[in-house]
C-alpha cells in the first residue's frame, strides 16, 4: 500500500470515530487485528473485542470526536497524531462520569496488512483526560 493510500485510509479511520457507530470503526481492521490503548493499559484482539472497545467509548463519551493533525506513512506502517474530544457523561471502567468536556492530544503507531489496520498502539496522557 502506498503512503498516500495509507494516509487516505487513516484519515477515514479517524473520521469514523466521530460517527458514534462502532461498525464504522471496525471496518478499517483486519479480522485478527490488535488494538492497544496504552493509557488504559488495555489490549483488544479481533474485531469483536475492538468493537466492544468502541461501544464502551461511546457509552462513556457519546459525543466522542477524533481529528487527525498529522499522518506520516511508509510501506504498510504509519504514525499519526490526533486530538480526541467529547463530554464524559457516562461511566467508564474505574472512571465515573465527570460531566466534563475534554480535549486530549494523542498519537498512534500503526501497522497495516491487506490494506487494513493490523496493529495499532494509541498513546495519550490519561491525566490530561482527568483534568
Amino acid at each position: 500500500m502506498t503512503p498516500v493510500k495509507i494516509e487516505q485510509l487513516l484519515t477515514q479511520y479517524y473520521a469514523s470515530w466521530s460517527t458514534g457507530n462502532p461498525d464504522n470503526v471496525i471496518q478499517f481492521f483486519t479480522q485478527d487485528a490488535v488494538f492497544e490503548d496504552l493509557a488504559f493499559e488495555a489490549k483488544f484482539v479481533g474485531l469483536d473485542a475492538i468493537r466492544s472497545f468502541a461501544v464502551l467509548t461511546y457509552s462513556g463519551v457519546p459525543d466522542f470526536k477524533v481529528v487527525p493533525t498529522q499522518i506520516v506513512a511508509g510501506d504498510n506502517s504509519a504514525a499519526a497524531s490526533w486530538v480526541m474530544s467529547g463530554t464524559h457523561t457516562g461511566d467508564l471502567p474505574n472512571l465515573p462520569a465527570s460531566q466534563k468536556r475534554f480535549e486530549v492530544r494523542a498519537s498512534s503507531i500503526i501497522t497495516l496488512k491487506d490494506d487494513l489496520i493490523f496493529d495499532i498502539k494509541d498513546y495519550w496522557n490519561p491525566n490530561s483526560f482527568l483534568k
